[in-house]
């Protein structure tokens, strides 16, 4: 029995990154049932037309498929679903993904193309439906609920065993999810609906396998913790900080967090062990917003963990969101008060969107502002709480104004000389360091940077790949080459690595390593848009260098 798990976006969102990732919740359902020894195929169709889906699904000859559901994506993906029942009237339907859960009768009754809508996480329910079907006893019920499964016995996206159609293992696998769930009920997300308020954790050995094995079988060098909220538990958080470290997986990271879920212990511990970035949701600085999202964080909190992040030395971002009801201006300038307190370096600021399962949604059907059918009629990318005109004016004023503070925001020698004294001896400061002096033509400084980190650690990848760039920006591209070919002997799997080194031996006119180099970097990833052009480049001219 063939299984397909897709997941496709609208033609307008196939040039955004992080919508055209697969949702980590299909990787995970596909990990799962390759475990459980079925043949299945997980496919990326976000750059395909509908006519290119089709035809994979002609040449893959599913018996399911199973399709992630989302606001932004369910307007083609209810259209590319009638298209394959149309044409494969045998192929059975499943739909899942948040979304889909809070509306998984209304769908049901929309759409009769669709077979089965799962609701909740998906691994449990997913495995019912293809053990009744190749049982010859298909389930009655077209609405499958989930029972919580537990995390510890889930193989994690990476030990997935079957097909891939367009799927870029070395940018999907870097995100991680190590916890399902929220304590926290804010209007405006879902995830309490859908995971439930009880936290499941993986156990943080099961996680440390799992970025050894990104490290070493797909040479990934950087990867992104995308739980709700990581640092929830303090001795959680110390506990993987200190078994990075203990391991030597010298890998950057990133992490979202809430504001009281962080202290300066934590931050340095983590900066220890490679975060470099950190994301909070900060939402507004109007204290009378933060209640309607019912937040439970204060100003003072939000200022508190901001200076521990700045005064740590990791680099900070923050989310905002602009259109709750009764926001005006004044909250506005509060929130342009907070950015000039806390300085990020970035921010993310998204219109209030109303998506099902959350409070926000539930309250505007209560007072009759909204109905489900909305969702259903509607063809815009999102459903939002304020349409006016003003919003994206906020939102760009925001947005603006982070850019403004930068000047101030981003790290100097000054800052770099606290990280220093604060945090002690750490490697991620020397490269954060080394970066800044490399972006303003400081190229002495940069190298004393990226060299204590080679000296230090000679096995740590970024003290060699940064100071190749250095030396490669500066035309010395033969200590480049000797660098980038050091990255290649530390992490062989890293496409990076044999990029850089190929580059450089073109520079350097030297023809055979070029074409090797090039040729290995293919194989690691043959969707990089640097790897493909220089490979096209080497075979076209034949290395008329």
């Amino acid at each position: 029995m063939k299984i397909l798990l897709g997941y496709c976006v609208e033609k307008e969102h196939r040039h955004d990154y992080y919508i055209t990732l697969l949702p980590v919740g299909l990787v995970s359902i596909a990990s799962y049932l390759s475990f459980k020894g079925y043949d299945v195929t997980l496919a990326n169709f976000s750059k395909k037309s509908a006519e290119q889906i089709l035809k994979e699904i002609k040449t893959i000859k599913p018996h399911i498929i199973g399709f992630s559901l989302y606001t932004h994506n369910r307007s083609i993906t209810f259209a590319i679903i009638e298209k394959i029942k149309t044409i494969f009237p045998h192929i059975v339907i499943v739909l899942g993904g948040p979304h889909a859960s809070f509306l998984s009768y209304e769908i049901i009754a929309r759409y009769k193309a669709i077979d089965y809508v799962v609701e909740g996480e998906g691994e449990e329910p997913m495995l019912s439906i293809v053990e009744a079907i190749k049982k010859g006893k298909p389930i009655k019920e077209k609405i499958i609920k989930h029972s919580t499964i537990n995390i510890q016995t889930l193989p994690y996206p990476a030990q997935f065993k079957g097909k891939y159609v367009d799927v870029n293992v070395n940018e999907q696998y870097k995100y991680i999810i190590t916890s399902r769930g929220c304590y926290h009920n804010c209007t405006f997300c879902d995830s309490p609906s859908f995971w439930g308020k009880k936290v499941r954790f993986r156990d943080i050995d099961n996680v440390i396998e799992e970025l050894e094995a990104l490290y070493t079988k797909y040479g990934i060098i950087y990867f992104s913790i995308r739980d709700d909220n990581f640092t929830v538990k303090k001795d959680r958080v110390q506990e993987l900080s200190h078994k990075l470290m203990k391991k030597k997986l010298y890998m950057m990271w990133n992490c979202q967090a809430r504001v009281d879920a962080v202290d300066e212990t934590m931050l340095i511990a983590m900066k220890k062990a490679g975060l470099e970035h950190i994301q909070f949701g900060v939402e507004s600085g109007s204290q009378k917003i933060l209640l309607l999202y019912n937040k439970k964080i204060s100003i003072d909190k939000i200022v508190r963990a901001c200076e521990a992040t700045r005064k740590v030395g990791i680099y900070l971002s923050v989310y905002l969101m602009v259109g709750m009801h009764n926001e005006t201006y004044d909250d506005i300038k509060k929130t342009k008060k907070l950015l000039a307190t806390i300085l990020p370096g970035d921010c993310v600021v998204s219109p209030v969107a109303l998506y099902p399962g959350t409070q926000l949604y539930e309250e505007e059907k209560a007072r009759g502002n909204i109905g489900d059918s909305i969702w259903f009629k509607k063809k815009d990318a999102g459903i939002f709480l304020r349409n006016e005109p003003i919003i994206q004016d906020w939102m760009n004023e925001l947005l603006m104004t982070t850019y403004n503070l930068r000047s101030k925001s981003w790290y100097k020698p000054n800052n770099f000389a606290m990280h220093h004294k604060v945090v002690g001896d750490c490697w991620v400061t020397d490269i954060l360091e080394g970066d800044y002096y490399l972006d303003n033509e400081m190229y002495p400084e940069a190298a004393h940077a990226y060299s204590k980190v080679i000296n230090a650690i000679p096995q740590n990848p970024w003290g060699y790949m940064r100071y190749g760039k250095l030396h490669f920006t500066m035309g010395d591209y033969e200590t480049a080459m000797e660098s980038f070919l050091e990255v290649t002997k530390i992490v062989p799997n890293y496409y990076g690595g044999w990029l850089k080194y190929a580059q450089s031996c073109v520079a350097l006119g030297i023809k055979d390593k070029a074409q090797q180099a090039i040729s290995r970097a293919m194989q690691l990833n043959h969707y990089d848009e640097r790897v493909k052009a220089l490979h096209a480049l080497l075979q076209k001219n034949k290395m008329k260098i």
